[in-house]
C-alpha cells in the first residue's frame, strides 16, 4: 500500500492523465470543425457538465512565499494542475528547483535539479448571495524535502478565503497549521486590471500578511508582496502571462524573521519574476 507521503505524486499522475484526456477531447472537436466535418453528438466526446480543468506552469527567478526566500540563484518551475466540479476543486503544485542550494545542506542536496516541494489542496467554492460574498474553505497538504535539515518535511494547513463583490477585489484569508505548531497567517489582497490592448490585460496585485506563531513567540505584521502582470490571451483556453513581483517586509521584526529564514540570509527585499503559461478546459 503507498505510503500517505507518495499520495501527492499518485494524485499527480492521475489528474495530468485526466486533463491531458479532455485536452485531446477539445482538440479533436476544434479539429473536425476547421475541417469542416460534423461533430458527432455524443456525451463521450465533451466535457461533462461542470468539470473544469486548468494546467498551469510558472517559470520564476526565485521561490517567494509568505516573505521567505526559498530558492537561491536558480531558476524555479512551479507546474499545477487543477481538476474541478461543481465547487470543489483539486490541486497539485510543485516547486521544481534547478539548482537547489539549501543553507544548511543535507548530504547529496545541493546544487542539484530536485523537486523541492510537492502540495495537494483540496477546495470547496461557493457563494454567500445575500452577502455578495464568495468563499472558499480548503485544506493543504505540504510534502517537502525539508528547507532545513532539523525541520519536519511535512505539514497541513486549514484555510478559508472571503471575497466579497466590491471594488479592487479584496480578499481575505486565514490559514491555520494543523500538523506542526500552533500558527496562523492572515492575508489581505487587493487587484484590479486594465485592459489594454484588444483582449490584453495589465493585472496589478497586493497582498500583506500578519503572522502569529507560538512556537517562535511571533505576534506581528509579516510581509507585504506587490505584482504587476500582462496577461495575453493566445487562444480561448491558453494564456501567457510575464509578470513581476516585490517582496517586503512590513516593520523591524517581520524584516530579521524573513532574513534569518531565507535561503540567502542577508536579504529580506525581493524583486523576481518570469513567466505564466496558463491554459483552461473548457
Amino acid at each position: 500500500m503507498a505510503s500517505f507521503n507518495a499520495m501527492p505524486r499518485i494524485m499527480a499522475a492521475v489528474l495530468i492523465g485526466i486533463l491531458f484526456s479532455l485536452v485531446s477531447c477539445v482538440q479533436d472537436g476544434m479539429s473536425q470543425q476547421q475541417a469542416g466535418q460534423a461533430i458527432p453528438e455524443t456525451k463521450a466526446a465533451e466535457v461533462p457538465d461542470g468539470l473544469t480543468a486548468n494546467l498551469n506552469v510558472t517559470g520564476y527567478s526565485q521561490y517567494i512565499w509568505r516573505g521567505l526566500e526559498l530558492s537561491k540563484d536558480s531558476l524555479v518551475i512551479f507546474p499545477s494542475i487543477t481538476m474541478g466540479y461543481k465547487g470543489f476543486a483539486v490541486n497539485l503544485w510543485a516547486d521544481l528547483d534547478t539548482n537547489f542550494n539549501n543553507p544548511l545542506p543535507l548530504p547529496g542536496r545541493t546544487g542539484e535539479f530536485k523537486i523541492q516541494e510537492t502540495d495537494l489542496t483540496v477546495t470547496y467554492a461557493n457563494s454567500i448571495q445575500p452577502l455578495k460574498t464568495g468563499f472558499t474553505f480548503g485544506w493543504i497538504f505540504y510534502d517537502t524535502d525539508g528547507f532545513y535539515g532539523r525541520r519536519p518535511t511535512d505539514n497541513q494547513e486549514l484555510f478559508l478565503t472571503l471575497a466579497p463583490e466590491l471594488p479592487l477585489n479584496p480578499t481575505f484569508s486565514i490559514y491555520s497549521e494543523v500538523q506542526i505548531a500552533t500558527a496562523w497567517y492572515f492575508s489581505l489582497g487587493l487587484s484590479h486590471s486594465f485592459r489594454v490592448h484588444k483582449e490584453w490585460s495589465l493585472d496589478v496585485g497586493g497582498q500583506a500578511g500578519y503572522y502569529y506563531s507560538k512556537q517562535e513567540a511571533f505576534s506581528s505584521l509579516h510581509d507585504a508582496n506587490l505584482s504587476a502582470g500582462l496577461k495575453i490571451p493566445v487562444s480561448k483556453h491558453m494564456a501567457i502571462t510575464p509578470k513581476m513581483h516585490y517582496s517586503f517586509p512590513l516593520n523591524s521584526s517581520a524584516a530579521n524573521r524573513i532574513k534569518s529564514l531565507s535561503f540567502n540570509r542577508d536579504h529580506n527585499q525581493f524583486f523576481y519574476g518570469g513567466i505564466v503559461f496558463d491554459y483552461n478546459i473548457p
